[in-house]
């Protein structure tokens, strides 16, 4: 199915392949009635035939022109032509978190920052009424500017919508990242997404993912029963406080939880811009120098005092 350079989707000349998968491929292409670089994203063509993954392929296109946010990835056009169902999208300069961690845990305060740019672009969805229920770091990008976008809207529904079973393709992809309501098959809404982003922040603190075992079966049944293991905290590491938000995003029942992205946000942005303790040898030190200041402006202001009543 590979469009060759130079080929045309509608006004869109392509300029090259950008990532391939299952699902379609993305290509670069130059927008030649606008003259903007711009990605366009192409529906497989078994996929493009299959009425429900043409529900869902419009679906991701619809929600995406429904939203206007720095922190969700802009929609520009979608259409069908030969046969190939296509979107175009903004064209995006950096890395996907998954690709950014590497397989290794990252600062907390950089952690931080991520996590607050998806949970309010995560926001802007659910108050649209919509939850996106697939968020992991594949679809969490880091721009080189230093931004943050969500992207991927796939699986996402209103939150009003009917129940919706995963094909197992889709299960097995994103199983580590689902809240429970999620396997057991619940209503869903915007704290199914802030579970999962418990989730990706846990990851990105650790290197590991909470619950992920050696099969999907088990993986889900630890999301289900089994307590995430403790984030190593320290004076010199993570600081308490941030851990005890990602333990409240990953409660089992969604009253329990952070009840809106923003709530994790904010709490975040408050942690992030704390000033780092003083170690102890350090404040002993000032204290020390501020007592000697202190006897030393008394002692003078004495000497001061004694020589005027002479």
């Amino acid at each position: 199915m590979s469009l060759e350079p130079g080929s045309h989707l509608g006004a869109y000349r392509i300029t090259g392949l950008l990532a391939k998968g299952g699902m379609g491929e993305v290509y670069t292409a130059w927008d030649e009635r606008l003259g903007r670089g711009v990605a366009v994203k192409v529906v497989a063509r078994g996929l493009a035939e299959d009425a429900k993954e043409h529900e869902r392929f419009e679906r991701e296109a619809r929600t995406l022109a429904s939203l206007s946010h720095p922190n969700i990835v802009n929609i520009f056009d979608f259409g069908e032509e030969r046969g190939l169902r296509y979107a175009v999208v903004e064209l995006l300069s950096g890395e996907n978190l998954r690709e950014r961690m590497g397989g290794r845990p990252l600062p907390w305060r950089t952690a931080a920052a991520i996590a607050i740019g998806a949970a309010k672009g995560l926001a802007a969805v659910h108050a649209r009424g919509i939850v996106h229920r697939d968020l992991k770091p594949e679809n969490i990008f880091l721009l080189a500017d230093g931004g943050v976008k969500v992207l991927d809207f796939g699986l996402a529904r209103a939150v009003s919508g009917p129940a919706q079973h995963f094909h197992n393709e889709t299960l097995v992809g994103t199983a580590a990242y689902m809240a429970p309501e999620q396997i057991v098959d619940q209503p869903t809404d915007g704290r199914t997404d802030v579970f999962a982003l418990g989730v990706v922040l846990y990851e990105m603190l650790t290197g590991d993912k909470p619950f992920s075992r050696v099969t999907v079966g088990m993986t889900m049944d630890a999301i289900l029963h089994d307590d995430p293991p403790p984030i190593p905290t320290g004076p010199n590491g993570i600081p308490p406080a941030v851990a005890r938000v990602v333990r409240r995003c990953l409660e089992k029942e969604p009253a329990k939880r952070w009840q809106t992205a923003y709530d994790v946000a904010f709490a975040l942005s408050d942690l992030i811009t704390m000033r780092p303790p003083s170690p102890p040898g350090a404040m002993r030190w000032r204290e020390r120098a501020v007592w000697f200041l202190a006897g030393a402006l008394a002692g003078a202001a004495l000497t001061a005092l004694l020589w005027a009543l002479r």
